[in-house]
């Protein structure tokens, strides 16, 4: 008897590697995610009713695209020895660089997907106490007055 489209697509799905996994973080995100077994993922990443900081990490070989669905996301990069803020509104898109570490605040009700590609398998994932340590006890309101001294502000 031939199955129902929805469960042939499950059955490929997993033959190729592919799963869903979702879970509700620490900082209170909730994160959808669809992966596969190279790595590569898509993550559609829902904030908590307050806003919060995920961990900074760097990826030696992975990329991260990321893209603002609603609400806004900082976006901060540690290079040659500082921190470097944006601020990304809906529509915008901003893409990682191996191996530079990275980090992201979103405020409450922010949704923002991301996309991992690279050829860096699914261990390709290391933490950077020391951007966490720049950045993690900042308020929203310290980041966006961060992020105003440069002229890029959500609207």
């Amino acid at each position: 008897m031939p199955q129902d489209p929805v469960e042939q697509a499950e059955i490929k799905a997993r033959e190729l590697g592919i799963e869903t996994h979702h879970e509700l973080m620490g900082n209170g995100e909730f994160r959808f995610r669809l992966k596969a077994n190279d790595g590569s993922s898509y993550v559609r990443t829902v904030a908590a009713g307050r806003g919060s900081w995920q961990q900074s990490h760097f990826h030696e070989l992975i990329r991260e695209t990321y893209i603002v669905q609603t609400g806004w996301a900082a976006f901060v990069e540690y290079r040659d020895t500082q921190a470097v803020w944006q601020i990304l509104t809906p529509g915008e898109v901003r893409s990682t660089v191996p191996p530079v570490p990275h980090n992201v605040y979103l405020p409450a009700g922010a949704v923002i997907h991301t996309v991992k590609h690279g050829t860096g398998g699914s261990a390709d994932w290391h933490p950077h106490g020391l951007l966490d340590q720049l950045t993690i006890h900042l308020t929203e309101a310290d980041i966006l007055s961060r992020t105003n001294q440069d002229d890029n502000s959500p609207s």
